[in-house]
């Protein structure tokens, strides 16, 4: 049985993007996967990268995250995209987890970010801004998870999902993505 795990990094936790989470949970569930999920927004930590020369152990949550992409084979992000920001509490979750600097500031034995034999999807989520310059330049959102992120520890293949105009599940758009969501989850991709 494949093993899943379901970052939820929506802040605010919208109506929205649960939809396009459950979807995916509902066809791996169909595929016989086996979940578990991660929402940032409630997870206690100390977003700030750590500095070199101040080792610190990572607080229970982000153990409890490590444990859990350990364990998963598939990883899937549902990551809101803001055009001129992203919240400190969803960069701090990356950065202290899966940017090599910081594993060698972790004063944690045995710890290591080498998720080597993992695949990943990142759902990107855009706002009406980010949605805009997108359609205008198809320049690409999900690089900086995908490349300084997660293929920097090795998991791969990640697949990318760009969805915008998602304003409520009930519009035929949407409908259509939470389809795709689903098929995603039955195929494990």
């Amino acid at each position: 049985m494949k093993q899943v795990l379901l970052i939820n990094a929506d802040i605010d936790k919208s109506a929205n993007t649960r939809a396009l989470i459950d979807a995916y949970r509902d066809g791996a569930v169909k595929a016989q996967a086996i979940i578990k999920e991660i929402a940032i927004a409630d997870l206690k930590f100390n977003p700030n990268k750590q500095l070199p020369g101040r080792p610190v152990e990572l607080e229970p949550d982000l153990l409890d995250a490590v444990e859990k992409i350990k364990w998963a084979g598939h990883i899937v992000v549902f990551c809101p995209v803001y055009k001129d920001s992203i919240n400190f509490k969803i960069k701090g979750f990356f950065d202290r987890i899966f940017l090599p600097d910081q594993v060698f500031i972790i004063h944690q034995p045995k710890f290591s970010n080498d998720f080597a034999g993992k695949s990943a999807r990142i759902v990107s989520i855009l706002d009406e801004a980010a949605w805009a310059d997108w359609q205008t330049d198809q320049r690409t959102t999900y690089l900086a998870i995908k490349r300084t992120v997660l293929e920097k520890c090795h998991i791969k293949p990640v697949h990318t999902s760009t969805i915008g105009h998602f304003y409520s599940p009930e519009n035929d758009y949407a409908q259509k993505w939470v389809k795709k969501l689903f098929s995603f989850g039955i195929k494990l991709i």
